[in-house]
């Protein structure tokens, strides 16, 4: 299947009603409105193909850009080129999308990380926050200075901008959930944070109240592991 008929064949699947949706959410005009589990079946499908890949990429539609982040080798791109990708970028579930499938899989996530978190562009920002949640959810915070960063995120995330708090949020809970040696400090900063996030809580959805997500969080890890016993 070649760029072709991968472009022809995001078209095919585009929705009216995801185009509409996609673009209030910020993914701007040039998409078809493909659903992520469409892209998620057709990478599946394709396998890792590099230049596939760069190609749909450097078409700016929104729909081939996920894709291709599905589809890259995060082993052939440099800390440069991948912050080049990144740059443009202002739909944060194509910034989701290629900070999980390929900036935390490369050689240059931890690098990449300490700087992004820095950044006071707000989507770099919550790239930065999103590689620091992942990191603790993988089981991978041996060395992380976790007082620090509770320090850090009661004296920063009200002021942040709304995209990267989010991602500084989710780190939060990941803290709670993960590291047990830290969930009663992770709650009562939350509850001291309160209710920083007006958004209207989508049926089915958690409540991005910190508290109340790191208890929803912990009843669900503790649902699987009785399940598993």
């Amino acid at each position: 299947m070649g760029f072709a008929e991968v472009m022809k064949q995001l078209e095919a699947w585009g929705s009216e009603n995801t185009r509409r949706l996609y673009a209030k959410m910020g993914a701007g005009e040039n998409q078809f409105g493909v659903t992520l589990e469409n892209l998620r079946a057709l990478a599946k499908k394709l396998k890792t193909r590099h230049e596939l890949a760069v190609a749909l990429w450097s078409t700016g539609n929104v729909d081939a850009m996920i894709l291709a982040t599905m589809l890259m080798n995060p082993g052939q791109s440099s800390a440069a080129e991948i912050q080049a990708l990144l740059k443009p970028i202002r739909f944060f579930r194509l910034v989701d999308e290629l900070v999980s499938n390929v900036v935390a899989r490369s050689a240059h996530a931890e690098a990449l990380r300490t700087v992004w978190m820095d950044s006071a562009d707000e989507w770099v920002g919550r790239a930065g926050w999103l590689l620091l949640s992942k990191r603790i959810s993988e089981g991978q915070a041996e060395g992380l200075e976790v007082e620090g960063l509770l320090k850090r995120i009661e004296s920063e995330i009200l002021a942040e901008p709304k995209k990267k708090q989010e991602l500084t949020n989710r780190c939060l809970v990941e803290i709670a959930v993960h590291l047990p040696a830290w969930t009663r400090r992770c709650i009562k900063l939350g509850e001291r944070l309160g209710r920083f996030d007006a958004t209207p809580v989508r049926k089915g959805c958690v409540s991005t109240y910190a508290s109340e997500w790191i208890a929803a969080a912990l009843k669900r890890k503790a649902a699987r592991l009785h399940v598993g016993c």
